[in-house]
């Protein structure tokens, strides 16, 4: 008896080891990692990924936090492809292709990307550089962002194709068209050429329609624009642009989204915080006419010599509660007009956007917008007997080292109210912050 309580004892005891050595092997467990263990049964957060795409992505994809991914090409995802990005992940990308240009992540018509990041772990498109030689020459170490959609532009034929990538289309009619969705993502130290005498723009909206989400992103140290969107109708909130070497938010080709609570922090020399442009085939009418809603715009000029903002070639939109610091020319210049309206008197009848050829030919600029140290805040409009701009001066005590603007201050009066659409917030501020700094934490000027 004794024997045998001592032989289920030991097979006890095995049956209990043997469970217990199954239950302790940890190791990375997803088989699409790099160091995948066959034998782990605990996830131990060790997994590692690594890829270099270059080419056409033709089937759904998800790029892990943790990952090296390099972009070695121009990599296009194709129509019906999803391309996931998880928050936290960052993606390099080669100075050239081997061939003198740059590689670039293109999101053709029909695909999508979900790039959803958070302040705490933000999505980073950048150089493979390292931060020294980022530090010396911080321009121009890649190309960018594309996204082209099926959203109405102004150019005959109503497509249309980004320089430097032949044979893929954007532009339509849907206005809701759904690209995806772009949420705390950073792009930095691009606008390399992309094609023969092309630098690219950062983030490049491309008859993109307003389906699709833009929200939380920055472009930092780009050689060419920050955000450019030609035509489509995409909007954008709580976006940022750092340094750049051209212009930061350009608009053309019949765009008519909107956007609110957009910093620009322009180097000495920067070009505008804002182009935007009509202008299609050589007509200053061309429809749908360009009119881009803008409110709640801070931009820190720096003293550069640029215009801060030029609206010219037809352009309409409608412009509230905007912040001008430190301009050491132009503030805002209007030129080169169409049969558009260009008034300081708030419409009574909006612009329908998504595409419309009509109730959109007006461009108005609020006397309320705020001008400090800007030295000639208007041209143009002031030259011209029948419009005689106006504005509201003082110091907001905005810095860059200090966002948020003096409380009680010119920001916080003559605040416009804004279109009330259900998309715009209503707020008791001009410029793009109030009492929270949306720039903590994952901005390159947190860094």
């Amino acid at each position: 008896m004794k024997v045998k309580s001592i032989i289920i004892l030991c097979f006890t005891m095995l049956f209990f080891i043997g469970c217990e050595d199954g239950t302790d092997v940890e190791g990375c467990t997803d088989v699409s990692a790099d160091n995948y263990a066959s034998d782990a049964t605990i996830d131990d957060s060790s997994c590692t990924y690594s890829a270099e795409f270059s080419g056409a992505i033709t089937e759904d994809q998800t790029w892990k936090a943790g990952g090296d991914y390099i972009l070695s090409a121009q990599t296009f995802v194709k129509s019906g492809v999803t391309l996931t990005i998880e928050a936290g992940t960052t993606i390099k990308a080669a100075a050239d292709d081997g061939a003198g240009l740059a590689p670039a992540l293109i999101i053709e018509q029909g695909a999508k990307i979900m790039a959803v990041g958070t302040a705490a772990n933000p999505i980073t498109f950048t150089s493979m550089k390292s931060a020294a030689e980022l530090s010396a020459n911080p321009r121009g170490n890649w190309g960018g962002l594309i996204i082209l959609g099926k959203a109405p532009i102004s150019t005959d034929g109503g497509t249309n194709f980004v320089e430097g990538v032949e044979g893929v289309p954007y532009g339509g009619s849907d206005p809701n068209d759904n690209s995806g969705i772009l949420k705390y993502v950073r792009v930095w130290h691009g606008g390399k050429s992309i094609g023969q005498d092309n630098e690219i723009n950062g983030i490049t909206l491309a008859g993109v329609g307003n389906g699709t989400t833009v929200e939380h992103c920055e472009v930092a140290h780009n050689l060419d624009d920050g955000f450019e969107m030609f035509g489509g109708t995409v909007d954008l909130k709580w976006c940022s642009v750092y340094h750049v070497g051209d212009d930061s938010f350009d608009t053309d080709e019949g765009y008519q989204g909107r956007g609110q609570f957009l910093f620009v922090e322009r180097a000495v020399d920067s070009d505008r915080c804002m182009e935007m442009d009509n202008k299609t085939g050589g007509d200053l009418n061309s429809q749908p006419r360009s009119h881009p809603k803008f409110s709640n715009m801070t931009c820190l000029g720096s003293n550069g010599d640029a215009d801060m903002a030029k609206l010219r070639e037809g352009t309409g939109g409608d412009h509230r509660n905007l912040v001008m610091i430190d301009g050491a020319k132009d503030g805002i210049e209007n030129e080169d007009n169409g049969t558009e309206t260009v008034s300081q008197v708030e419409p009574t009848s909006i612009c329908p956007g998504l595409g419309s050829s009509s109730g959109c030919d007006y461009l108005y600029i609020s006397a309320n917008t705020l001008f400090y140290n800007v030295t000639t805040p208007w041209k143009d409009t002031v030259a011209d007997s029948t419009h005689n701009f106006t504005n509201k001066s003082g110091d907001p005590g905005i810095t860059s080292s200090s966002l948020l603007p003096t409380a009680g201050g010119p920001a916080f009066q003559d605040v416009d109210n804004v279109i009330n659409d259900g998309w715009f917030e209503s707020v008791d501020y001009k410029g793009a912050f109030g009492t929270v700094d949306w720039l903590t934490g994952w901005s390159i000027k947190s860094q």
